[in-house]
């Protein structure tokens, strides 16, 4: 195979509807009011509240910071709002507590990510972190989380230590999940024909950076400075950032963790397709007006336990959308997409954990299963598959080689594609990371008797003080996390990660694609990459059709 990336999306995109979280645009309304100047929206004397678009907010400031938690930034999407693009937010007048996080979004619970659910609606809230000092012109990290569109929430993301050893503003959001934030249905697209159906997630998130920029300076940031970014499925949204028309402005640089824009999201005719049967599936049956009025009238915990509800495959943006008019992977190939700094890569053995989720659900990987799985993945390719990754290679254990076939299908070539795409739109501007430290903690409730290694998710703690479990780093690993801080603030700062940095990240090249290996104490570009994950095996195969698990 030729270096230089093939500008195809037939053979780099499929229909993995959803990748984030594994186990993981704007608003079309803005603020009803004019913003006040920063000097206006300052409050002297008092670091703990800071005057925002909507009204004050009283946070707490400690050493490690100051912090801002469950701050509106749209109005609650219940009744009337459910499956409609996210309103502003109400004004207030007196200072409002900022204290405690705000419960995520209607979810079903996840034992795999020790997710116990919520029935709440009312969640369109954000966090704010700062550095102690608070200052002035300070860059803007906008993180979405994963969870694969069905799960997760922003509180999970301790952003403390990321704000003060990065010297920047984060804010960390929610954004509806599930059918109530990628329902797509006819009736509900005629109601809203200039956003359409299926992306309220997406609107959230955008709503989200809309308020960031209007709200920077009053944090001591710089609106002209804003990166989004996102692992998993907030990694996906970052892709649908980077093509929607609507987030066009909103952003001056994007991190993509875990998520190959390459992947095909659904398009309108199949989402709006599903939607019809999950209406029906809720009760909701009849001609097509009634039937918002009807899901409307149900309750959380109906539209939760009508059927495909939790099914990580079924949730997923939506393209063919005002919203999203091209789909990601197709947008990018064609070099239509935000020209900004792209900060993109994945971890080194992202296909553990679905061999482990796979176990956990009965379908014990073997001699027997393995080719099995294989067959329903790849048809007629199946048999070249498992002669490129024998269980032989891998000890024996075919739970590795399945981990290995997903990883390099699903997200290590795919992630590559989309690198060399972005390279070659926009030299020198895209950057490439693989994440290999592979005694990283595990965040999942999910202990197998196998290695995960550095499984999907595994960079999370390096960045972010997880909410999930007590998660420790060896000091090893916390070189490792301020290398990383370093560099994510870095890039946020000027769109250079590498910048005067030790070791240095070069920009990667549109022929050949050299990620920087991010493992304890061994930071350094990987030239086997495309060998090792046998890129050019896999750029000659279609992909699978679906990913094998919910």
């Amino acid at each position: 195979m030729a270096a230089q990336a093939s500008r195809k999306p037939a053979k780099a995109a499929f229909l993995v509807p959803v990748l984030a979280g594994l186990l993981g645009l704007v608003g079309l309304v803005g603020p009803g009011h004019a913003v006040p100047s920063a000097a206006a929206r300052t409050t002297a004397g008092d670091p703990a509240v800071v005057a925002t678009t909507n009204g004050p907010v009283r946070g707490t400031v400690t050493d490690r910071g100051r912090s801002f938690l469950g701050v509106p930034f749209a109005a609650p999407p219940v009744g009337r709002l459910r499956w409609r693009p996210p309103a502003p937010a109400a004004a207030w007048a007196e200072v409002r507590d900022a204290t405690r996080y705000a419960e995520g979004c209607a979810r079903r619970p996840r034992a795999l990510l020790g997710d116990t659910g919520t029935t709440n609606e009312d969640c369109l809230y954000l966090n704010v972190f700062t550095p102690p000092e608070g200052g002035t012109g300070k860059p803007v990290l906008v993180w979405f989380h994963g969870g694969s569109f069905i799960s997760g929430s922003a509180a999970a993301y301790d952003a403390a230590r990321l704000a003060r050893a990065g010297d920047m503003v984060v804010v960390t959001a929610n954004y509806r999940l599930g059918p109530f934030g990628y329902l797509a249905h006819p009736a509900l697209t005629a109601e809203s024909p200039a956003a359409g159906s299926g992306n309220y997630g997406l609107l959230d998130q955008g709503a989200a950076l809309r308020w960031a920029g209007d709200n920077a300076a009053a944090f001591g940031g710089d609106r002209a400075r804003i990166t989004v970014a996102g692992q998993s499925a907030g990694g996906l949204s970052v892709c649908a950032h980077l093509v929607s028309p609507l987030s066009r402005g909103l952003f001056a640089r994007a991190v993509v963790q875990s998520a190959p824009c390459a992947l095909r999201i659904r398009d309108a005719a199949a989402a709006e397709s599903a939607g019809r049967s999950f209406a029906v599936g809720a009760g909701c049956l009849g001609a097509a007006a009634p039937v918002p009025a009807c899901l409307r009238g149900k309750s959380v915990t109906d539209i939760l336990a009508a059927p495909n509800a939790g099914s990580s495959t079924a949730w997923s943006p939506v393209s063919g959308t005002p919203v999203l008019p091209t789909a990601p992977a197709d947008a990018i190939a064609a070099g239509d997409h935000a020209e900004v700094p792209v900060l993109i890569g994945d971890t080194l053995d992202e296909g553990t954990i679905t061999s482990a989720v796979l176990e956990s659900e009965g379908t014990k990987l073997n001699a027997v299963s393995y080719p099995v799985l294989l067959t329903a993945l790849f048809g007629v390719d199946a048999a070249r598959v498992a002669a490129r990754y024998p269980a032989s290679a891998y000890g024996g254990d075919h739970r590795l080689a399945f981990a290995a076939v997903f990883r390099d299908a699903v997200f290590a070539c795919p992630t590559r594609t989309t690198a060399l795409w972005f390279a070659a739109a926009t030299p020198g501007r895209t950057y490439a990371y693989e994440f290999a430290d592979r005694t990283a903690p595990n965040l999942y409730a999910l202990n197998p008797d196998f290695p995960l290694g550095a499984y999907h998710g595994a960079e999370i703690p390096y960045l972010f003080t997880y909410h999930r479990g007590g998660v420790e780093l060896d000091p090893a690993q916390r070189r490792l996390s301020e290398a990383m801080t370093s560099y994510w603030s870095r890039f946020a700062a000027t769109g250079d990660p590498g910048g005067g940095a030790t070791p240095p990240w070069p920009a990667s090249a549109a022929t050949a694609y050299r990620p920087l290996s991010l493992a304890p104490d061994a930071i350094a570009p990987r030239r086997d990459f495309d060998s090792a994950h046998q890129c050019d095996f896999w750029e000659g195969l279609p992909r699978p059709a679906a990913r094998p698990v919910p």
